[in-house]
């Protein structure tokens, strides 16, 4: 029976049965779009906040690579426990990850307070207003992860819709490279025709997402996760467009940030 079992589950996961090399394609983009910011400054003073949340980041990335791989070479008890594990990776990863938001918050609200002290430039509420803007895209992408993950655990016994949710978070990830090399590589702060250079990684996730459900319909498989998943992001896409410009976004993003350091 376990040999039955694993056989079943394995071949519920044989539908992405290459997903472990696609996911390798995380390395080269982190390192690409953190090379500047991170990987050739590496030995210069950095928040403490800073190192934690790449190692963890880091321990993340490698799980998503590794359990599509254990389940190619049916490593079943392996992926499961490896599975466990995340139940104390993933809160530390969420924690580290508000932090590091919150730490670039309060480092953007005293630079531009500094600067603006003796030019009456901007106010303390247009500064925070501003703040709240520029942190809107990765508290954005924290909660599409919270909700992707909650939805994979959730299904951890439908192995394929298991499967779909857990490659939506590793698409949350997609957000902080391909913006920092487009930024640092391409040296862009939007796009032709004021296009915001966040929508870069919204249509790549989305191409990814409408691929994999053409896929699906095509073999005739069940298509609700993927659709969810769509769905999901395109929704949280209109309101990344248009939330943060509301008056209720920047008092939002205060509270959440306090108590200041």
């Amino acid at each position: 029976m376990e040999i039955t079992a694993n056989t079943f589950m394995r071949k519920s996961y044989d539908v992405y049965p290459n997903l472990g090399y696609w996911f390798l394609l995380l390395l080269v983009l982190v390192f690409a779009g953190f090379y500047t910011t991170y990987f050739s400054v590496i030995l210069q003073p950095k928040a403490f906040i800073i190192h934690v949340h790449f190692t963890l980041m880091a321990l993340w990335i490698a799980m998503l690579i590794t359990q599509p791989f254990l389940i190619k070479y049916n490593k079943l008890a392996i992926h499961r426990m490896l599975g466990k594990t995340s139940y104390v990776l993933v809160p530390l990863v969420l924690v580290s990850a508000f932090l590091m938001v919150r730490y670039s918050y309060y480092q953007f609200v005293e630079l531009n307070q500094n600067v603006a002290q003796g030019l009456n430039q901007f106010s303390k509420g247009q500064i925070l207003q501003r703040a709240a803007v520029i942190q809107a895209i990765a508290l954005f992408y924290l909660a599409w992860f919270i909700l992707f993950y909650i939805l994979a655990v959730s299904n951890r016994r439908k192995t394929p819709i298991h499967s779909r949710y857990m490659l939506a978070t590793a698409l949350t990830l997609l957000g902080p490279t391909v913006d920092r090399i487009m930024v640092f590589g391409f040296k862009l702060e939007t796009l032709p025709g004021s296009i915001p250079i966040e929508s870069v990684a919204f249509v790549i996730a989305d191409a990814v997402l409408i691929t994999l459900l053409l896929k699906d319909y095509k073999n005739r498989r069940p298509t609700n996760a993927l659709w969810s998943c769509l769905l999901i992001y395109l929704s949280g896409q209109v309101l990344f467009f248009t939330v943060p410009g509301t008056d209720w976004w920047q008092p939002f993003v205060t509270f959440i940030m306090k108590p200041d350091p």
